[in-house]
């Protein structure tokens, strides 16, 4: 674990002395009421991108952050940059990652805290610009806060992943071993019922074959669900390398929405597309249709039991460039706390549900570098979207 020596390194490094603190202290007033349009500008952005977005769940979650960043800000100025300090601070990068806040926004909110107190040094300032040692003081605070945070979430995020790489490891392995020893037996149940199911087509006693036949059918059922369960293993413990290559999202996506659409119409389910201008990515086609059919499938369940059962399926491109698919259905919804575990493995709300589906799609999207999420509408039904990085338009050419 990180030290109170980094904050001595890091001061004796960016020339931090106590004539640093007192002048940041003597600013702290001057800079305070700009603390509030900071937070505001640091959130915003924040909403806006939609990795970050899928961490901060509700409204009084944000409240709460900014509320936490707000005392940070007040916390720069407080002139007293002791272990106390340290400690306290250190506890901002290990927050982080609890929450899932991936590192570059924690660099770019930090950007923008930076440009913010610069800013607020200069329209403070009786002159509009600021004295050149103020200005350093706010960098020379700042360079010092990252460094801290950075060495904290470093330690906590890569023990986190490397947790995470020996677990799905240990998975792979026994679901290797799991997928011989059941899939044979299971293959052989599979036909032994087949002959019993013809031997009992041939009794003559109605009464008897029925009841047979319910009996085979609820059998040959568990063995169907049981079998998918080991798919769904399989899928998830593969899911760990790709093999990308350069293709067209909409013709992927559409190549999905024509296998589908028979199948979910057949079912009195209105399917309506909504896919944007299309964009390149580099991706592994198969292993992107596969989150898309698991993200219909879980629609198509969840409108099962709706008088005038309806999904959508739309994409479309997002300020930072990614690749957006979204799936909304208009079925019950999730409870918030449902849609904050959803993409852990095992966590379902369906009787027969394996918990697997959404974990394989998360796994699928982080390896392509991108996200997913699970909305509940406040009109009813669910938002289930995944979004990746798409292949800038001035390089497509030189592909």
């Amino acid at each position: 674990m990180a030290d109170a020596s980094l904050l001595l390194t890091m001061k004796a490094y960016v020339g931090f002395d106590a004539e640093t603190a007192r002048r940041l202290q003597a600013i702290g007033a001057r800079v305070q009421p700009y603390h509030a349009g900071i937070v505001d500008r640091v959130y915003q952005a924040i909403v806006d991108g939609p990795g970050a977005r899928a961490i901060l769940r509700s409204a009084g979650q944000i409240a709460r952050l900014k509320g936490s960043l707000a005392q940070w800000l007040e916390g720069l100025f407080s002139g007293l940059y002791d272990e106390r300090y340290f400690e306290k601070r250190a506890r901002i990068g290990r927050a982080h990652v609890k929450v899932g806040l991936e590192q570059r926004y924690m660099l770019a909110a930090m950007n923008l805290v930076r440009i913010g107190l610069h800013h607020a040094v200069s329209e403070s300032a009786d002159d509009g610009i600021g004295t050149f040692a103020e200005h350093t003081a706010i960098d020379q605070i700042c360079d010092i806060e990252l460094a801290i945070m950075l060495e904290t979430y470093r330690e906590d995020y890569v023990l986190k992943k490397t947790a995470e790489a020996e677990s799905l490891a240990v998975m792979g392995r026994l679901t290797a071993g799991l997928a011989h020893e059941v899939r044979n037996p299971l293959n052989a149940a599979t036909l032994q019922l087949d002959v019993l199911r013809r031997t009992a087509a041939r009794v003559e006693d109605e009464s008897i074959r029925r009841k047979i036949e319910r009996r085979t059918n609820v059998v040959q059922d568990e063995l169907r669900r049981l079998s998918l369960l080991l798919d769904d293993f399989l899928n998830l413990a593969r899911a760990h390398s790709l093999e990308p290559v350069r293709c067209e999202a909409r013709t992927l996506l559409e190549e999905v929405v024509e296998l589908r659409r028979p199948e979910i119409e057949l079912q009195g389910i209105e399917f309506i597309e909504d896919i944007e201008t299309t964009c390149v990515l580099v991706a592994e086609r198969d292993r992107l249709k596969q989150v898309v059919n698991n993200l219909i499938t879980n629609a198509v369940e969840a409108v099962a039991d709706c008088p005038e059962s309806r999904i959508r399926i739309a994409s479309r491109r997002l300020s930072d460039g990614s690749w957006e698919v979204a799936v909304i259905d208009n079925g019950s919804g999730v409870t918030p706390e449902v849609a904050a575990r959803a993409f852990e493995s095992f966590v379902t709300t369906k009787e027969a549900g394996t918990g697997l589906g959404l974990a394989i799609v998360k796994r699928i999207v982080g390896l392509h570098g991108g996200g997913a999420q699970l909305t509940a509408l406040p009109e009813g039904g669910t938002r289930a979207s995944f979004w990746i990085p798409t292949v800038p338009q001035s390089t497509i050419a030189d592909w």
